[in-house]
């Protein structure tokens, strides 16, 4: 897109036409981005939740653990988005996001073969810059958890079963901005005229709540100093997760830009989150000092959602 000094004056239904145009192209970018977190944040806030030794009555432990969850993304779904202005197969995106969070947990010993926690983790605020690029990104973490062993080892019960109840509350925002981008032109119909965008500015906020219920079976077996574990959980999401995308700049008519007129279109979306998260877990736990465990973990919930955490826990009773 050329630009020039030249003074012009644009017609404001050019505009007000051009304005709504890219309003509609921003709001199916935002309806798509929040297809996609509806997946991303209930199912990594539930990932890296397990542990698989039971605590004695009065036990008691504190772990920390980091957790990463990878979730694939419908790019082909970005690249046909039916836009009028904004071709979006020019847009890069990953084909599985990464989202990464620290979680910490602490567990006490109850009676009747019980014992409960609280989960306490996510990403602090952390901003990147790159270029004419900027994004920052902040998530919490909050859970509570109830387990249950069913099942303890013993000479004709070669695994123990351990069945855990657990709730799970995440917070978080995702803000980017990229200036200096051009969103396309429009060409007013019945003319020969177009209006395209000059010193672009694309900011995108997203923003979630989200709760998940799940259920947790896992099977282990200690051997020695290391103790094997697999098992599968189920969780049942709900809250929304929002996005708006504004596109702000100054409007020029056939190539001759307007510095003292700027043009802003805003498209948002909500969407809830995924309703249900089935995985198959599985990992080993190695006793590394008396009382010290360090642990290793794989998720899977099929193609659309991985996850995997490595974990320092220390144990009483």
């Amino acid at each position: 897109m050329s630009s020039s000094a030249q003074a012009v004056t644009i017609p404001q239904s050019y505009l007000d036409q051009a304005t709504s145009v890219l309003a509609g192209d921003s709001s199916l970018i935002s309806g798509w981005m929040t297809s996609q977190l509806k997946y991303v944040v209930p199912f990594n806030s539930t990932s890296g939740n397990v542990v698989p030794s039971q605590l004695k009555i009065f036990g008691f432990e504190v772990g920390v653990e980091g957790v990463v969850s990878g979730t694939k993304m419908d790019v082909d779904g970005l690249h046909n988005l039916n836009t009028s202005v904004i071709s979006t197969k020019n847009i890069d995106m990953f084909s599985r996001l990464p989202f990464p969070m620290v979680l910490g947990h602490a567990k006490i010993g109850l009676p009747f073969g019980f014992d409960a926690g609280v989960r306490i983790g996510g990403i602090p605020s952390t901003n990147e810059n790159s270029g004419d690029s900027k994004a920052s990104v902040k998530n919490k973490v909050v859970g509570l958890d109830l387990r249950k062993k069913i099942i303890d080892e013993g000479a004709l019960k070669p695994f123990g079963l351990t069945l855990g109840l657990n709730y799970t509350h995440a917070d978080g925002s995702l803000d980017f901005t990229n200036s200096n981008v051009s969103p396309g032109s429009y060409n007013i119909p019945g003319t020969t005229h177009y209006v395209s965008v000059a010193n672009g500015v694309v900011a995108e906020h997203a923003d979630w709540k989200t709760n998940s219920v799940g259920l947790q079976a896992i099977l282990d077996k200690q051997i020695l100093i290391i103790r094997p574990y697999i098992g599968a959980s189920v969780n049942h999401n709900s809250g929304n997760i929002n996005n708006s995308i504004t596109s702000t700049g100054n409007p020029a008519l056939d190539g001759n830009v307007d510095t003292t007129t700027t043009l802003s279109a805003i498209g948002s979306s909500t969407d809830t989150a995924n309703k249900w998260d089935n995985r198959l877990l599985a990992g080993f736990e190695l006793t590394i000092l008396p009382f010290v465990k360090l642990g290793f973990q794989g998720e899977y919930a099929g193609d659309k959602n991985m996850a995997g955490a490595l974990g320092l826990r220390i144990q009483f009773r």
